[in-house]
């Protein structure tokens, strides 16, 4: 996912309720991935999936080692 940001933090920001995000950081390019395996299929052959239509800021300079990848202490899931 070159040229897309990995987590899009949106703490601070509000819900469809208008609570605010206290610790929401959504994982961009896993929900990406995610879609263009359903539309590329695991046994169909096809290799590239385009993706059209992402909001604009999605997009821009990242790492996804340094933003998904969480220190253990700060892992929920360890």
């Amino acid at each position: 996912c070159a040229g897309i940001r990995a987590v899009a933090d949106l703490r601070g920001t509000t819900d469809a309720l208008g609570r605010e995000l206290m610790v929401t950081e959504v994982a961009v390019v896993d929900e990406i991935a995610a879609a263009a395996d359903l539309v590329m299929g695991k046994a169909k052959g096809v290799a590239v999936a385009i993706v059209r239509g992402l909001e604009a800021e999605w997009f821009g300079r990242g790492s996804v080692v340094d933003e998904i990848v969480r220190d253990p202490a700060d892992d929920l899931f360890r």
